[in-house]
């Protein structure tokens, strides 16, 4: 059993650094990644498993009775919020290749400090790419700003990268401020509205198709209506197999927070023009 966690602490901290090392970021981005929780549960388990080589006991043994009984509470609870919330995450609703959205809105999700997008984010160009090429008529926002802690926007580049892949220049619109999920529908929905000489209102009620992660959708969709959209659905793209637990672990704890959020604040309220 001892073995088993250090074993399983040490392959916990081999997570993290390849994360970090397959999305290189600069030096106080890879400071402050996410993806740390894995070295945190690594560094707890090493040290879980060498604390019961050295005593002969564990270390939940010299807990108080009431911090087990506080501990195992709120693990539980928690467990079961995840659980519930990672049903919602797995079930959005989706738009078919074949389904026609007016405006396509593609979600940026990380640049490297050299501004290359990682293979999450080319799969969901590719996506978006695919569904271009079917829906001529589309116009799609590539949106996505300069993170914090990184060098470039997220948006010239996707649209590099769609023209790369055969979609015409004019047919997609660079919207290279926003910082978050909320920003990029609240920046792409003005730049629809400026580009299409319509109302905010009836843009917020054109078929519109939001591309992003599969692990992303639910969430997506929920802030976009919450926003406004009366017709929006999800364009899931592949995550890398590499991603896959980091994501989904990422995306509960996101859930989490957007339902903490709107359950004190009311954020965010639906645009009206």
């Amino acid at each position: 059993m001892n073995i088993i966690l250090i074993f399983l602490g040490i392959i916990s901290i081999a997570y993290d650094a390849i994360l970090i090392l397959i999305n290189p970021g600069t030096f106080l981005d890879i400071v402050v990644s996410f993806t740390h929780i894995w070295l945190a549960l690594g560094a707890y388990l090493i040290f879980l498993g060498i604390y019961r080589i050295k005593t002969g006991h564990s270390f939940w043994s010299i807990w108080k009775k009431w911090i087990k009984i506080t501990f195992v509470s709120v693990a539980s609870a928690g467990a079961v919020i995840a659980f519930i919330n990672l049903i919602f995450i797995l079930n959005p609703a989706v738009v078919g290749i074949e389904d026609k959205a007016e405006n396509v809105i593609l979600l940026g999700g990380g640049i490297d400090k050299d501004g290359r997008l990682p293979k999450s984010v080319i799969s969901r160009v590719e996506k978006t790419a695919e569904y271009l090429k079917k829906n001529t008529d589309s116009v799609c926002v590539v949106t996505g700003g300069t993170l914090k802690w990184l060098p470039y926007p997220e948006a010239p580049e996707l649209k590099n990268q769609l023209v790369n892949r055969g979609i015409a220049p004019e047919r997609i619109l660079v919207e290279d401020q926003a910082k978050d999920t909320i920003q990029n529908f609240q920046f792409s929905l003005k730049m629809l509205s400026e580009y299409r000489g319509a109302s905010v209102r009836e843009v917020l009620d054109m078929p519109t198709a939001v591309v992003t992660s599969s692990y992303h959708l639910r969430r997506s969709e929920r802030l976009a209506r919450r926003i406004g959209f009366t017709n929006i659905k999800g364009i899931g793209a592949q995550c890398p197999v590499i991603y896959v637990l980091h994501s989904y672990v990422r995306e509960i704890c996101a859930y989490v927070k957007l339902n903490l959020r709107i359950l004190i604040t009311g954020e965010p309220k639906k645009i009206v023009e």
